[in-house]
């Protein structure tokens, strides 16, 4: 009775594993799937951000990550409100972004790289048309830099030890770590 209770734990234990971690397609080792749950989290605790420049200020808030499925390209939404001299009650808006993603060595961080404005909309469409096309140019590519300057996962805090990562990609949409020798 023993045996079989130890026999149906290592099972369990050796199932958990292999779902975790698989191997990577270009041979370069194991790879672990980033949970999106815990990137979110991650953004989630640095935001809300706000950025002053000579434009106007920009509060960034509630950025979140999702998988693209079938693309190697993360997408990224974001809310935002800005404001200047010329609206100082603010608008409002949306901004979705699409990005690969970095490893930085010295901080075990992972960031996301060269996002992408896909689309920014503004809520109060009244005020939006009296932006010029070169400051929603320039607001969407704020966001994008400031956001892209936030790590969205710390290799070292979750446990994994980074002195082995041979690479980071995104397959399908969900972000993968590569470990190997």
């Amino acid at each position: 009775m023993l045996k079989k209770i130890l026999a149906v734990i290592v099972i369990a234990i050796v199932g958990c594993f292999t779902a975790c971690v698989g191997v990577d397609p270009d041979g370069r080792g194991y790879t672990v799937a980033v949970p999106m749950s815990m990137i979110n989290s991650t953004l989630a605790e640095q935001f809300p951000v706000e950025e002053k420049r000579t434009l106007g200020t920009v509060s960034i808030s509630d950025p979140n990550v999702l998988g693209q499925e079938g693309s190697d390209k993360l997408g990224i939404g974001t809310s935002f409100k800005f404001s200047n001299f010329l609206i100082p009650t603010g608008i409002g808006g949306n901004l979705q972004l699409s990005s690969a993603v970095r490893f930085d060595p010295q901080t075990q961080n992972l960031y996301l790289a060269n996002p992408m404005v896909k689309e920014l909309t503004f809520h109060d469409f009244s005020l939006s048309k009296y932006l010029t096309e070169d400051i929603k140019r320039s607001l969407g590519l704020i966001i994008a830099e400031t956001v892209a300057k936030k790590p969205i996962y710390n290799i070292k805090k979750a446990g994994i030890g980074s002195g082995f990562v041979k690479g980071i990609d995104i397959r399908n949409g969900q972000v993968f770590l590569t470990f190997g020798l």
